[in-house]
């Protein structure tokens, strides 16, 4: 059995910071703000591409930070979704989004709307280098996320960008190894991409950056 994800890409919606690696819009190729009617269309286009059997189809909102969108409009999102869920036409529901933008009402809401897969952005274990990059959330919001988010049925995966500016392999080493310890179910490991007009881009240009 093969998976496949469907993409619906929701740049920098609910991100509260720039970090300095970060410009969504240029990552994700858009700058339109998703509707529901949208992820009806994305969903409706790549089921006709895609095999009806002897697959595992997930609807996966990324790009920004999913749960820091207003509830109303993430249910708006997820109702949208849902309704393909419900027909059998696709398997579950997968979102990314910040440790620190994880609470409880928030889970029961993506329980509802039958979110299966929940993806943290992490990056980093090490408070220094979440600091440098102007990530917002801590190393111990992390932990209290994880720990939430296994009271529910919850396919859990963790993010991690290596070559972070202040990163070191040692710290890289240590975030895998408290990764393992969280017993999270999947992890994304993904390098440092160096964009132009990004806080990172300037410090690389001035010498100040580069990755290890």
């Amino acid at each position: 059995m093969k998976t496949y994800n469907i993409p619906i890409f929701v740049p920098h919606r609910g991100c509260p910071f720039d970090c300095v690696f970060c410009n969504q819009k240029r990552i994700t190729g858009t700058q339109k703000e998703v509707t529901a009617d949208d992820v009806h269309n994305i969903i409706g286009e790549y089921l006709k591409t895609l095999p009806s059997k002897n697959r595992r189809i997930e609807a996966a909102f990324f790009g920004g930070s999913f749960t820091g969108i207003p509830i109303n409009e993430q249910s708006e999102l997820l109702a949208a979704a849902n309704e393909y869920l419900k027909k059998g036409d696709i398997d579950g529901i997968r979102l990314s989004t910040r440790p620190d933008y994880i609470d409880k009402e928030i889970l029961d809401n993506l329980l509802k709307y039958g979110v299966t897969t929940i993806e943290l952005g992490v990056q980093s274990m090490d408070d220094s280098v979440l600091q440098s990059s102007n990530r917002g959330h801590t190393r111990e919001d992390v932990i209290n996320a994880v720990k939430l988010i296994k009271e529910y049925p919850f396919t859990l995966g963790l993010q991690m960008m290596t070559g972070l500016y202040k990163d070191t392999e040692q710290y890289c080493i240590d975030t895998a190894k408290e990764f393992i310890a969280l017993h999270c179910d999947t992890v994304r490991i993904y390098p440092t991409v160096i964009l132009k007009n990004t806080e990172l881009g300037r410090l690389h240009e001035s010498g100040v950056y580069d990755s290890f």
